[in-house]
């Protein structure tokens, strides 16, 4: 069912749409709708290209929170080469392989903690919380019992 719609337009708009009207197989009414539908998928593209724009901003801002965080990470991995070059005294060639050998068991063992602790599937912030012990006077004073 269509409905009708009444709308005034300026006089050489009005030309325009009789003219294209006039010719075979079209009329004003299908002139006329063919325009407001165009209209409301410029106005639908509009909201689409918004909530992209929307999208790509907030990518860009990831982006760029990856590169702060990657900044930082190259800074201090630097700082760190910069004091183990200062004040690792020279060592042989002997001793560069015990210190290479005793820091892969010490690493392995080290490794194996993370591991078990990450694998038991507790969190840190629970099992502070399970030792921690609670009295009364933690929450109310003395003075406010008596009241």
């Amino acid at each position: 069912m269509k409905h009708r719609l009444i709308a005034y337009v300026g006089g050489e708009l009005h030309s325009k749409v009789v003219a294209a009207g006039s010719k075979p197989g079209q009329s004003q009414s299908a002139i006329i709708e063919m325009a407001l539908k165009a209209y409301f998928s410029l106005a639908l593209d509009q909201v689409r290209e918004s909530g992209m724009i929307r999208r790509q901003d907030d990518i860009l801002r990831a982006l760029a929170r990856i590169e702060r965080d990657q900044q930082a990470h190259m800074e201090m991995t630097d700082l760190i080469a910069w004091y183990e070059l200062l004040f690792s005294p020279p060592m042989t060639d002997e001793q560069i392989d015990a210190a290479v050998a005793d820091t892969r068991k010490r690493h392995a063992r080290f490794r194996k903690a993370v591991q078990n602790r990450l694998g038991s599937g507790r969190k840190l912030l629970g099992e502070a919380l399970a030792d921690a012990v609670f009295s009364e006077d933690d929450f109310v004073s003395v003075q406010d019992r008596r009241q």
